[in-house]
């Protein structure tokens, strides 16, 4: 439980110096990136500091490439 406070209050802390910084310099598109990378590395290390299971993003890219691996296997047999 400890390490995901310490996990939040550690992403807390960055967007705390570092989005004053975008707003000021009007970097609007970049501060969406910067906070929807940041909340989505809090949200995974949260996860994976309470033991929840986390799907592997290669296992999405294997799903999704395997149909066209086999096409490419039946056409060069």
């Amino acid at each position: 439980m400890w390490g995901a406070a310490f996990v939040l209050v550690t992403a807390a802390i960055i967007a705390w110096f570092e989005v004053p910084k975008l707003v000021r310099r009007r970097y609007h598109r970049e501060l969406v990136v910067f906070s929807l990378l940041l909340l989505l590395g809090a949200i995974t290390g949260t996860l994976k500091i309470l033991d929840v299971p986390v799907p592997n993003p290669g296992d999405w890219v294997k799903v999704i490439l395997s149909p066209f691996g086999e096409f490419l296997q039946k056409l060069f047999e």
